[in-house]
């Protein structure tokens, strides 16, 4: 065998190569217009809820976890969904790269929307049982997430809770009532810093402190809610149980689509 055919072959065998591992790349890679975090920490109930939420919407869901984020990024998805959980948690096992990675998407245009713990951790400042905890959250909303709030319900326990729509100009909310019943599970008051650009669209009705919150980040945009709107607690189509002995007095799915259209500029 000559030379250049060596040369030929040699360049050959590197091309299929690379074929091979590209190939196998892309097909190790999910795709959908959700990305749902689902690993250790995040409430179970939580993710199922929104899976089905969001497959009531007509969007396709993939499951991804922290290695997922912090391993291959996001941009084969439209939106991140960080449900509800532990935040301390997800501070943990999503790196500072795969934080780095979610704040990339964000700002060249994809949504993030964080119920609960996934608005916690979404925050710059995290506060739990009055002590901020050590953790490095990812710091997109400029404020301090901090409960729980016991006045709602007490500590250790859940129950439907009153939120006020403050805002009826906003896309997210200007069809809905002056007012939604939703479960409170823990789940934070939403304070921004001052002198920054935030919509409050909703506030615990007891206390009257934010809940509710819509803010554009670059090119992204992000929508934060302290209570469980993804959690049917009237119907078994969130494939569910949780709460069901409880009334929201209608469904706060409806809300969560116009969030969903607003973080997708529709």
């Amino acid at each position: 065998m000559g030379k250049s055919m060596q040369r030929l072959m040699s360049w050959l065998f590197i091309f299929l190569s690379l074929l091979f591992v590209t190939h196998c790349q892309n097909t190790q890679d999910k795709s959908g217009d959700v990305a749902l975090y689902s690993d250790q920490g995040t409430w179970d109930e939580s993710v199922q809820a929104a899976e089905k939420m969001f497959q009531w919407m007509g969007y396709t869901v993939a499951l991804v976890n922290a290695d997922y984020i912090n391993n291959r990024g996001l941009y084969s998805f439209s939106i991140l969904c960080i449900p509800g959980g532990n935040m301390y948690q997800y501070g943990q096992d999503i790196s500072l790269i795969g934080k780095e990675s979610i704040k990339n998407f964000i700002r060249n245009g994809g949504g993030y929307i964080g119920i609960c713990g996934g608005a916690y951790f979404a925050s710059e400042k995290v506060i739990w049982q009055g002590e901020q905890l050590p953790m490095t959250p990812l710091g997109i909303f400029p404020g301090t997430a901090e409960g729980p709030i016991k006045e709602i319900v007490p500590s250790r326990d859940y129950g439907m809770c009153k939120v006020n729509i403050v805002n009826s100009t906003h896309p997210i909310t200007q069809s809905e009532p002056d007012s939604a019943w939703m479960l409170y599970y823990w789940g934070p008051a939403l304070m921004p810093n001052e002198n920054v650009t935030i919509t409050i669209s909703g506030k615990y009705d007891i206390g009257n402190q934010p809940t509710m919150l819509a803010f554009e980040y670059d090119l992204g945009r992000v929508f934060l809610i302290g209570t469980h709107p993804e959690i049917e607690e009237d119907s078994d189509r969130d494939g569910v149980d949780f709460a069901d002995k409880l009334d929201d007095k209608g469904s706060d799915w409806e809300l969560m689509r116009n969030a969903v259209l607003w973080c997708l500029k529709k």
